[in-house]
């Protein structure tokens, strides 16, 4: 190499070296004018304008002050799930003792009720989206309403339809696609062919056993009996938020709240479906005498239903 290159190499260099600091010092400077930007528009009630530049500025030279006063002026503008993923995000990357936290935390409380959310676990998939935008974070808070999740495996895209309700939690996997011999089989898998029982129903002197109805009040009782006991866990989750609110008390609490509507919707459903069959479809009378034993019976219970299985 000739000395005169070497000499121009050693200048760049020591060029760009001194531009470093003054280049850092003008994106500072940018940010802190977005900042101020910001505060401004927020006191003049321009909510979106000042969410859009306390973003800016934040992407610009991050800061813990910049990405919570987006997050507010965004839930003060309406837009409560971007107002809500900033706060999450906030929350995520700020310093324990930042001291905006005791705030976010009671925004994010503010919000969850009206928000629903969505978890990806993607499995390996690249280029994962929701409702076609990339995502930044595992936990995306969303509106209420339906939603799409993708992602890709090679040249396969997967996509999962959800249904997500106020206060929720969904959590998604996106599995890689199955492979084609595979799906070929589930494919030309038949059902079994129905069984030839005798028609009971046709003989109108016989009715179900009074065992079923008997049964049937015995499922009523375990399952009133464990909607008590969610009821009361619920209450003592309850008092446990009231003295120390904190998200992952509130998830814990609505989540009990859910368990026991569903236990409570099941105890109606069976005991409904037990008075039915004891007032409706039981033979009191006792069966003809001329019935053979019961063979393979069984009770059935189900989501939503009591039942019986067997040939009398």
């Amino acid at each position: 190499m000739s000395r005169p290159s070497s000499i121009a190499l050693v200048a760049a260099a020591l060029a760009l070296t001194a531009a470093g600091p003054a280049v850092a010092q003008d994106s500072k400077a940018e940010a802190a004018q977005r900042f101020k930007d910001g505060e401004k528009a927020f006191k003049r009630h321009e909510y979106a304008v000042a969410a859009k530049a306390f973003e800016e500025a934040h992407a610009i030279a991050p800061h813990p002050a910049a990405l919570f006063n987006a997050a507010t002026a965004h839930q003060k503008a309406g837009d409560l799930v971007r107002a809500a993923n900033l706060c999450a995000r906030y929350l995520r990357d700020a310093p324990e003792d930042d001291s905006r936290r005791e705030k976010a935390n009671a925004l994010i409380g503010e919000l969850m009720p009206k928000l629903g959310r969505i978890q990806i676990k993607d499995r390996g998939a690249k280029n994962v989206q929701l409702d076609g935008k990339a995502l930044d974070a595992e936990t995306t808070y969303v509106d209420p309403g339906d939603h799409t999740v993708s992602g890709e495996f090679g040249d396969k895209t997967v996509q999962r339809k959800l249904a997500v309700v106020a206060g929720s939690l969904v959590k998604v996997a996106l599995d890689p696609p199955k492979r084609e011999s595979a799906a070929l089989e589930e494919e030309g898998d038949e059902a079994p062919a129905p069984t030839n029982e005798p028609d009971q129903a046709k003989k109108g002197d016989k009715g179900l056993s009074p065992t079923l109805f008997y049964v049937g009040l015995g499922v009523t009782a375990v399952v009133g009996g464990v909607t008590l006991w969610s009821g009361l866990d619920t209450n003592k989750a309850r008092d446990a938020y009231d003295a120390d609110p904190t998200p992952e008390g509130l998830d814990e609490g609505r989540a009990k709240q859910s368990r026991t509507n569903l236990l409570l919707g099941a105890t109606a459903v069976v005991g409904v479906g037990t008075a039915v069959v004891g007032l409706f479809l039981t033979n009191w009378k006792g069966k003809p005498k001329t019935a053979p034993p019961p063979e393979d019976a069984g009770l059935l219970v189900g989501p939503g239903f009591v039942g019986a299985r067997g040939r009398f």
